[in-house]
């Protein structure tokens, strides 16, 4: 005996790169062996993955899982639009033939009443004719050519009309057949052995592959704190509908993970092979040009205003709850139920939303910044921070939008650069002299002697990083040697020297630095000295 359950989505479980849906259904069952049908489940379910487990006085036989192609009919009626298209075709066909009469009409009167006009003046002269016979023939046809000239006008002005409706079906027809589609859908058969007269419940449990989720997130830095959000933004293109389900959301993944087994690793003595007749063209990949980490962003200051009347109170929010398993995969529970239409859009779901550690940094580049910008360097918790979208925000004011890398537990990284205007610097050169370093050695000498200076506007202890570079030579016959700094640099390689300063409120700080550079008088330097 085969029954047709009915069954709704009631919880679904996303992965990264897939789904997992239960749909339950209810039945009565009588004593015997009894098959319920499950229908209307998306064609994108994997045929594999049907798990069933339930409760009630039976024992499962067996399950069937088969693929069904269904049509779907529009909504309109092809067969009358096609009867009323064939008439106005009809119509159409009839008015050109009228138009075309007309047309020859016109032009037959036209060609009679100029060949009477050249004949009648002989006619008349040789009183063949009277003047009234003309007058009788010129009225006669004037009415002859105004009837046909008024009846092909209103044979035009119908065709327009019988072909704009003629469109008007056409267009209706391609949207009714546009609308005629198929669908494959899985259909599932469920056999039980029922024991005794009972109520039925099933849980049939799939995966399929058109779902997935995305993680984002919104990161509030404040001061020495920083609010990450996560937010997972749920795709759902199954086709199947989501409404009042319990959701869950995984960072595992739906495919299969590879351990690869390592293999041998030969080498041996090459083998010159002489290839003829053929040229080989070196081709250059050009180098990828180093991605910002982030642009620049401005914070806006809060305005001091005049006193707030008392805030209304906040609306609670909820959270997902968060479990980890052995494997390090973290599952995020929802709260309550939530609908999740199949559509192409993405939807968004709150998971957590968590404080972590954060420190504020300054960086100033003086060969290629004019400012000195700040980031946040944060420290991650305990669970990992999966890539995505983050949008940055200082204090509840939007900042900019970066792409977070994988972060690890504990893990340190940095977000929220933007120019930072409590603190000024600037570049200055102080001297450059060019002489000649000695007759009998023949060189040249050139010394050039810069400051770095910085002011704190704010009202604590800024920390800046300092980067500064002189020239640095690959040619023996070029020196360039680095004066002793008015403050010990923390790292110099290649001609690039760090500095790490430390300002205090409202005061001023100097770095004072030189060097000089020595060639011999016939060569030239390239790229130019400054």
């Amino acid at each position: 005996m085969s029954t047709n359950l009915e069954t709704k989505v009631t919880s679904v479980t996303v992965f990264r790169d897939g789904a997992r849906v239960t749909r339950t259904g209810l039945a009565h069952a009588t004593p015997g062996e009894q098959s319920f049908i499950i229908s209307d489940i998306t064609g994108y379910a994997q045929d594999d993955s049907f798990r069933v487990k339930g409760t009630g006085a039976a024992a499962l036989r067996g399950i069937d899982v088969k693929k069904k192609q269904l049509t779907f009919e529009p909504a309109g009626s092809l067969k009358e639009l096609k009867a009323e298209l064939e008439k106005i075709e009809k119509r159409k066909v009839s008015l050109t033939d009228l138009i075309a009469y007309q047309e020859s009409r016109v032009a037959q009167l036209t060609s009679i009443s100029k060949q009477f006009y050249s004949e009648f003046g002989k006619w008349y002269a040789a009183k063949e004719s009277k003047m009234d016979q003309m007058t009788a023939m010129d009225k006669a046809s004037m009415e002859l050519l105004r009837d046909a000239k008024k009846k092909l006008r209103e044979s035009r002005e119908e065709l327009k009309e019988v072909e704009a409706k003629y469109n008007a079906i056409q267009s209706n027809i391609s949207r009714v057949q546009g609308e005629r589609r198929t669908e494959t859908v899985t259909e599932v058969a469920v056999t039980l052995d029922v024991t005794g007269e009972t109520d039925i419940r099933l849980d049939l449990t799939y995966q399929l592959s058109n779902a997935e989720w995305e993680p984002n997130y919104d990161v509030d830095i404040a001061d020495k704190k920083a609010r990450i959000r996560r937010i997972a933004m749920v795709s759902n293109q199954s086709l199947e509908e989501w409404t009042d389900v319990a959701l869950t959301v995984s960072t595992a993944s739906a495919r299969p993970v590879e351990a690869v087994k390592a293999e041998p690793f030969y080498i041996d003595v090459y083998q010159p092979v002489v290839l003829r007749a053929m040229a080989a063209e070196a081709g250059g990949a050009g180098r990828p040009m180093p991605r910002e980490a982030a642009d620049r962003m401005m914070m806006v200051e809060k305005e001091a205003g005049e006193e707030a009347p008392p805030a209304a109170e906040e609306m609670a929010e909820r959270y997902a709850e968060t479990t980890e398993s052995i494997s390090g995969t973290v599952m995020y529970e929802l709260p309550g139920t939530v609908t999740i239409p199949s559509t192409v859009e993405p939807h968004p779901i709150t998971l957590t939303e968590e404080m972590y550690d954060s420190k504020r940094l300054h960086f100033w580049n003086a060969y290629a910044m004019r400012e000195v910008v700040a980031q946040d360097e944060i420290t991650n918790g305990d669970s990992v921070l999966l890539p995505g979208p983050t949008k940055v925000y200082a204090a509840g004011d939007f900042i900019g939008q970066t792409y977070l890398a994988m972060i690890a537990p504990r893990e340190k990284f940095r977000l929220g650069t933007r120019s930072a205007y409590d603190v000024k610097a600037e570049k200055k050169l102080l001297a450059k002299d060019t002489e000649k370093a000695g007759i009998s050695k023949g060189k040249r000498r050139r010394e050039y002697k810069y400051r770095l200076a910085f002011k704190n506007f704010a009202k604590e202890k800024i920390e800046v990083k300092v980067v500064d570079r002189i020239p640095y030579s690959s040619s023996e016959k070029v020196t360039v040697s680095l004066q002793t700094p008015s403050i010990p640099y923390e790292k110099s390689e290649l001609g690039i020297i760090e500095w790490n300063a430390a300002i205090e409120p409202a005061k001023e700080l100097s770095i004072d630095y030189g060097f000089v550079v020595e060639w011999e008088q016939q060569l030239e330097i390239r790229p130019p000295l400054p």
